[in-house]
C-alpha cells in the first residue's frame, strides 16, 4: 500500500519557520520521508520482532552465575544499618546490621528474640529471664531477680539494648559481647551473677543459698558509657535442700503403734516444705532423686530393756521396704539416737513422713533443753538434698 506524500507549501511553511535555512531543510526532511515505503517498514518491524525473540531466548538460556566468594572491603569506614553486611575489623568477621542498631558479628554472638509486655522499659545490660510465650511465638523476657523464687532454668542471657514496653520486640544477648554498658562498679576479669536484691542488676558477689547462683557474665572493659562485658549463662539444674526439726518431745499414747512424727522448725529449705496437719508431711516441689538423713533421740524412764523403730512412709500410705533402723534401751533416764538414711525417687508434690514407734511407752522422742556448755538437741532432725533431677 503506497503511503501518504508529506506536502507543505512554502507559504505555509513561512508560518512557523522564520528563516530560508529553516524552509529548505524542512523540504529535505518531506522528500526523504516520501522515499520510505510501508514495506519497508513492515520488514522493520519484523527483524525488530525477531530481534527481540532472540534475545528473550537467549536471556532465558543464561543461568544464574556460580559465585566462588565474596570480599568485603577491611577498612572503609562504614554506618550501622539494618540489612547491610560489612566485615568487622576488630572481631575479623562479617558483621549484620539489625535493629536497634544492633549488629551481630558471625560466629562470635548469638541473640534471643524477646518480647517486652512488663509495661515498663527494660534497659540494655538487664539480666533477663523467661516469663512465658508471647504474639507469634516470640519469648517474653523480664529482668530476672535470683532470690530463689525463679528456678535457675528461667535465665536466658543479657538485653542487647533498652527494649521499650508494651510488646515491642528485641534481641537479649546468650552468647557474645554486650558493648557501651555501665561496668564501672566492677573490675577486668570479674564474673557477674544476677543479683538476689535487683530485679536485672548484676552483681560481681556470688549469692549464696537460697538465692540462685548463675554466672552470667565475665567484665572485658570497665567504663560508664563504654563498658563491655562477654555474656555466657552457666545455667546448672537447681538442686532442692531442705532442713527440719522436733524441738518439744513427743508422749506415745501406745506400744506398738506407728505414728508419724511433727516438724516444728524449719531450719532452711528451698524447694521443699513441711505441710499436713499435723505438720508431718515433707513435699518437694519438683521430681528428682532425694537423700534423706534423719535421726531420732529416745529416752526412758524405766529400767527394763526397750526398743524403738524408726522409718520411712510414702505419701502417707506406703511404707518404705528395709527403711526402718531398731533401736534399744536398758537404762533409764539414758538417751539412744537412731539415725536413719534413705534414697528416694520423687514426683512433684510426692511427700514423705518420718515414722516411730515404741513397744514400751517408757521410751519416748526426747529434746534436751541448752545447757551452759552445749545448745539443745531437738528430739528429731531430718536433712532433705536433691541429688540428681
Amino acid at each position: 500500500m503506497a503511503a501518504k506524500k508529506l506536502s507543505l507549501s512554502r507559504d505555509q511553511l513561512a508560518t512557523f519557520l522564520t528563516t530560508h535555512e529553516q524552509i529548505k531543510q524542512f523540504e529535505d526532511l518531506f522528500a526523504s520521508v516520501d522515499e520510505i515505503s510501508t514495506d519497508t517498514i513492515q520488514q522493520l518491524t519484523i527483524l525488530g520482532d525477531l530481534a527481540i525473540t532472540k534475545s528473550n531466548l537467549a536471556l532465558a538460556s543464561i543461568q544464574k552465575p556460580n559465585i566462588d566468594y565474596i570480599d568485603f572491603a577491611p577498612n572503609v569506614p562504614h554506618t550501622n544499618k539494618e540489612r547491610r553486611l560489612v566485615w568487622d575489623k576488630a572481631d575479623k568477621t562479617i558483621e549484620i546490621g539489625m535493629e536497634y542498631d544492633v549488629t551481630q558479628s558471625i560466629g562470635m554472638d548469638s541473640y534471643a528474640r524477646v518480647e517486652n509486655t512488663t509495661g515498663t522499659l527494660i534497659p540494655k545490660g538487664s539480666a533477663v529471664g523467661f516469663v512465658g510465650v508471647g504474639a507469634q511465638n516470640v519469648l517474653s523476657a523480664a529482668p530476672y531477680l535470683a532470690d530463689g523464687s525463679t528456678p535457675s532454668l528461667y535465665i536466658l542471657g543479657i538485653m542487647a539494648h533498652d527494649l521499650p514496653d508494651s510488646g515491642e520486640v528485641g534481641y537479649c544477648a546468650v552468647w557474645g559481647h554486650v558493648r557501651n554498658v555501665d561496668t564501672s562498679a566492677f573490675s577486668v576479669g570479674d564474673v557477674l551473677y544476677p543479683s538476689p536484691t535487683v530485679a536485672g542488676a548484676l552483681t560481681n558477689v556470688k549469692p549464696t543459698a537460697p538465692n540462685n547462683v548463675i554466672p552470667i557474665a565475665a567484665v572485658l572493659h570497665v567504663g560508664t558509657t563504654d563498658g563491655e562485658i562477654f555474656v555466657r549463662p552457666t545455667i546448672q539444674q537447681q538442686k532442692y535442700y531442705g532442713e527440719f526439726s522436733n524441738s518439744t518431745g513427743v508422749t506415745p499414747a501406745s506400744a506398738n503403734t506407728a505414728y508419724a512424727l511433727a516438724w516444728d522448725n524449719t531450719e532452711i529449705a528451698d524447694g521443699i516444705s513441711v505441710g499436713g496437719t499435723p505438720a508431718t508431711q515433707l513435699t518437694v516441689s519438683e521430681s528428682g532423686l532425694y537423700q534423706f538423713n534423719a535421726r531420732m533421740q529416745f529416752s526412758s524412764t524405766s529400767a527394763n530393756t526397750k526398743s524403738a523403730w524408726v522409718w520411712y512412709r510414702l505419701n502417707g500410705t506406703t511404707n518404705y521396704p528395709r527403711s526402718a533402723v531398731v533401736g534399744t534401751l536398758a537404762s533409764n533416764n539414758g538417751y539412744q539416737n537412731i539415725p536413719v538414711s534413705q534414697f528416694f525417687s520423687l514426683n512433684a508434690g510426692d511427700y514423705i513422713e518420718l515414722m516411730w514407734a515404741v513397744d514400751d511407752t517408757t521410751m519416748s522422742p526426747t529434746n534436751v533443753a541448752a545447757t551452759a556448755f552445749a545448745p539443745s538437741s531437738p528430739c528429731a532432725m531430718i536433712e532433705i538434698t536433691q541429688v540428681q533431677q
